[in-house]
């Protein structure tokens, strides 16, 4: 008999009951699923993949996106080839221009004619410095070298003058030994002018003026011809309009 026997052989004999054998607890196993549970997941599956079969065939190709996300920008022409085009000819605004609308300076036709006006005089000054004469008092001698012998009258409708604007300069003329000015014996009210040898001498000295305004303007005979023509219907045409501000 082993001494294991003799030991349970005495514990009966003294009355206690033998120890009981340790036992290791067991791990819980997960529990399996059920069959039904399995053909659901199954079926599931099975359902998701023609939808993604679907999705992945309307969706573009990556590789066409990457190639269009990736085209480069047009790069911009630079400055240099931008101030070597010509630049286009500016366009009238549509329709009327409104009369709360602030027009800027330059496009002022009333300023366009005075500043032309203001630099034909500057052309001017410099010829008529070697005449002697004022652009006011050329003019008048101009009107008497085309027609010679003729009433104030003539003068004062033939540079659109009045009266008492033109008297002060045909005295200045009679002065300066230009013209004569004498009563008509026919009507004492008429001032006869007439020139005098060294008026009409002075003709010669400005026959060179027309030649060199001409050269001055720029333009060809032709169009100082129609500028001039335009210029003076307009000037009509103010005139016959005589609105009154």
């Amino acid at each position: 008999m082993n001494e294991t026997t003799s030991q349970m052989s005495l514990l009966d004999a003294i009355g206690m009951p033998a120890p009981e054998e340790t036992k290791k607890p067991k791990k819980d196993k997960p529990a399996k699923p059920a069959k039904s549970e399995k053909k659901a997941r199954k079926k599931a599956a099975e359902a998701s993949e023609p939808v993604a079969a679907s999705t992945d065939t309307a969706m573009p190709e990556p590789a066409a996106t990457e190639v269009v996300a990736n085209t480069p920008a047009p790069i911009p022409a630079p400055a240099e080839a931008v101030e070597a085009i010509e630049p286009l000819e500016a366009e009238a605004p549509d329709g009327p221009i409104a009369a709360n609308d602030a027009l800027p300076l330059d496009q002022y036709l009333c300023f366009a004619l005075y500043s032309a006006n203001h630099a034909m005089h500057g052309v001017y000054k410099a010829l008529l410095k070697e005449a002697g004469l004022t652009y006011p008092q050329f003019l008048a001698m101009t009107v008497l070298w085309e027609n010679n012998n003729v009433p104030v009258g003539t003068i004062t409708a033939k540079l659109q003058l009045d009266t008492n604007t033109l008297t002060p300069l045909l005295k200045r003329l009679e002065a300066m030994g230009l013209v004569t000015r004498t009563r008509n014996p026919k009507d004492e009210r008429q001032v006869i002018l007439k020139l005098t040898r060294k008026g009409r001498a002075l003709q010669k000295k400005t026959e060179h003026f027309s030649s060199c305004i001409l050269s001055s303007t720029g333009l060809k005979l032709e169009e100082v011809m129609d500028l001039q023509s335009k210029i003076m219907r307009l000037r009509d045409n103010l005139r016959e309009a005589g609105v009154d501000v």
